[in-house]
């Protein structure tokens, strides 16, 4: 079993679909992947899917945090490339909420595109999660996948990343 984000429209299912010289993967699928690493001691004995993009919520914990702090129940199986999907900065001018609803991954592309350092920002555990948000919500401006909008959004920016994808096995506790 693959633990990784969902839904099905995350680039991290679109990835565990891709995973190279593995054909049909079980897959589950997560809100967050903070969740999964919460409970990796449940999941021992299978694999946990990210990017190397991974930012949790918590400013103070990413990617590299887990390499080291999780040494012990995470063994990296095989990395590889695969690019995501299209993403889009998108404002809706009759906001209700003056902040940004993002991943915490997009943080920093979000400030850069804004240019305000300090602009209010919820985060969602997925960028499909941010979009449902941002309609739900009111929020004003939101970084999400383009595929997920409606055909004439209008886009404030477009971006188009590659990525680089972890596969590891969940090793049992001793």
């Amino acid at each position: 079993m693959i633990h990784t984000l969902g839904p099905k429209t995350t680039d991290s299912y679109d990835a565990a679909t891709h995973i190279p010289g593995i054909a049909h993967p079980e897959i589950q699928l997560h809100p967050n992947f903070d969740e999964i690493i919460a409970a990796l001691a449940d999941y021992a004995g299978d694999q946990f899917l990210l990017p190397v993009a991974y930012q949790s919520a918590r400013p103070d914990f990413g990617w590299r945090e887990l390499c080291y702090e999780y040494s012990n129940q995470l063994s990296l199986r095989q990395v590889f490339h695969r690019p995501l999907q299209a993403m889009v900065l998108i404002e809706n001018p009759q906001y209700a909420k003056d902040a940004a609803i993002i991943h915490p991954a997009t943080e920093n592309l979000l400030r850069h595109q804004l240019g305000a350092g300090d602009y209010p920002v919820d985060y969602a555990g997925s960028k499909a999660q941010a979009y449902e948000d941002y309609r739900e919500c009111g929020y004003r401006y939101c970084i999400t996948s383009a595929n997920l909008l409606p055909q004439d959004t209008p886009m404030l920016a477009k971006f188009e990343p590659d990525m680089v994808w972890c596969l590891y096995d969940i090793l049992p506790t001793v």
